[in-house]
């Protein structure tokens, strides 16, 4: 592919982002009951890029808005539960100090002044604190996976809240045919990610993403339907960046290992994508939160 060509796709394919988001802050701005915001997906969605983006539509538009990440919620590492594969799982609710959360959360919803935990992953203790003051017209913003489970949601008020939902939406097929899923775009992403900018291998990342799995069909998928807007966060043009990338991380992987014929199979289905280059992503879109 030309580089021409390619740039073309990558200025489209963030066009397509944008009017997402732009069409997801007009609705939340048209409502005049809408208090809380909530931004949710499964894992490696663009949550984190895709929350910040729109605080800043909000905040444009002239409403203050006070981010809260379910991430400083976690308890104490320490005591976190384990999952079937004997990990620390910080993706169950169980994680969460639940009392506190629904404290802070019933304060905040009632906007009054709330002082909430900050969480630090290096020591997997609690750093400090943060206040929320209340504005008039302000917009509580809530990030995380979290923001679709039942233990979640039942503290927030069902007509004040506006719930985004974002992933791949889809399954792509490949230029000769084959089909990568929706979550194999997610899991892709991740193994890239967890690599470069979190010191985690590629045969770790793979070996937690069944337990990742269960838990997204136990707690978020089951919801998705009831969210208010959907986002599709699939770029056409990153499996093209990508899938060369995922060549090198799985080249080494023992043959022998647990799960390597999925991981061949996974090579033969991305063989058809062509390396070309990252310079050309926006230094701002959803997709620098897997490739940096």
């Amino acid at each position: 592919m030309e580089y021409n060509v390619f740039q073309q796709m990558i200025n489209e394919a963030e066009r397509r982002y944008e009017v997402q988001l732009h069409a997801a802050a007009a609705e939340i701005l048209a409502s005049r009951t809408v208090h809380v915001v909530t931004v949710s997906g499964p894992t490696c969605s663009g949550k984190t890029t895709t929350t910040e983006k729109l605080k800043n539509q909000l905040v444009l538009a002239g409403h203050p808005v006070f981010l809260v990440s379910f991430d400083d919620f976690f308890r104490n590492r320490d005591t976190l539960p384990k999952n079937t594969s004997g990990r620390v799982d910080y993706d169950t609710a169980a994680s969460l100090d639940l009392t506190l959360l629904g404290s802070c959360l019933e304060r905040l919803v009632r906007g009054e002044q709330t002082i909430l935990p900050k969480y630090d992953f290096k020591t997997g203790t609690r750093c400090g604190t943060v206040q929320y003051i209340p504005h008039e017209n302000d917009f509580i913003l809530l990030e995380g996976i979290q923001a679709m489970y039942p233990e979640i949601r039942r503290y927030l008020p069902q007509t004040r809240t506006y719930r985004m939902v974002i992933m791949p939406k889809a399954d792509v097929t490949t230029p000769d045919g084959k089909i990568i899923t929706a979550r194999e775009i997610r899991l892709l992403r991740r193994l890239v990610r967890d690599v470069w900018m979190r010191g985690t291998s590629a045969e770790k990342t793979l070996s937690m993403w069944a337990d990742v799995c269960a838990n997204e069909d136990a707690n978020i998928f089951p919801y998705v339907a009831e969210a208010d807007f959907r986002m599709d966060s699939y770029l056409d043009y990153e499996l093209y960046i990508i899938a060369p990338q995922i060549r090198t991380l799985l080249a080494d992987l023992p043959k022998e290992g647990e799960g390597y014929a999925y991981v061949h199979d996974l090579l033969v289905r991305l063989s058809a994508y062509q390396a070309m280059p990252a310079d050309g992503v926006p230094k701002d879109s959803v997709f620098r939160e897997f490739i940096g």
